[in-house]
């Protein structure tokens, strides 16, 4: 079975182990997990889990459960994959069996040992991702990915996300309507983003989180 690594504004904030059967998620005392946000319905979602599986359900709440930048009414949850509920960002975590291949990479090849059934688990780290919390991309989020992400700014400086093996640079040109890092211009050179740092590009403020 999995569980959920809850953040807020950036901050893990607690984890929850998930069971089998149902785990409630929204503002209500009564649910497993409670997230005090006036965005979260009472009863704003479910998973259920079977077996190894888990799959979360919406509740019809009014603000929606989003996987990625997509609402779903229904997901079955992957390791990593990031659920976003009001303001909140719960990532799901699952133990992943190193005895099967994974694909796109080789499997390794098998190690002795004195435990016949013993297993090598690891857990995969998801990608970063900006949430858009202001503008006409309001609630959708969006996965870095890609090597490099260029936010468009149409007729003036865009902004420039760059993977690293040190993180997420962020880059942008001083001038008119420039980018904004946490209200301020873009340093020279770039600035790593840490978890919590606000982008805003052309009317529209991003939060980014690891």
């Amino acid at each position: 079975m999995g569980k959920m690594v809850i953040k807020f504004q950036g901050k893990v904030i607690s984890e929850s182990d998930l069971k089998l059967g149902d785990t409630k998620i929204g503002r209500k005392p009564t649910c497993d997990i409670v997230l005090d946000d006036p965005a979260v319905s009472g009863e704003h979602a479910v998973v259920k889990t079977v077996g190894v599986k888990s799959t979360i359900q919406d509740l019809g709440s009014k603000n929606g459960t989003y996987i990625e930048n997509q609402r779903v009414k229904q997901h079955e949850l992957r390791n990593g994959e990031t659920i976003i509920i009001g303001g909140y960002a719960l990532t799901y975590r699952d133990v992943v069996n190193l005895d099967a291949p994974v694909f796109g990479q080789r499997a390794a090849a098998p190690v002795a040992s004195s435990t016949a059934h013993a297993r090598t688990t690891e857990i995969l780290e998801p990608f970063g991702h900006l949430f858009a919390v202001e503008g006409k991309d309001k609630g959708k989020r969006f996965p870095l990915v890609k090597d490099v992400l260029t936010l468009e700014n149409p007729g003036k400086n865009p902004a420039r996300i760059t993977r690293t093996s040190n993180g997420y640079l962020i880059e942008a040109s001083i001038g008119a309507g420039e980018p904004r890092l946490n209200d301020k211009p873009v340093p020279p050179g770039g600035h790593l983003l840490e978890d919590g740092d606000m982008v805003e590009v052309a009317g529209t403020k991003f939060q980014f989180f690891k």
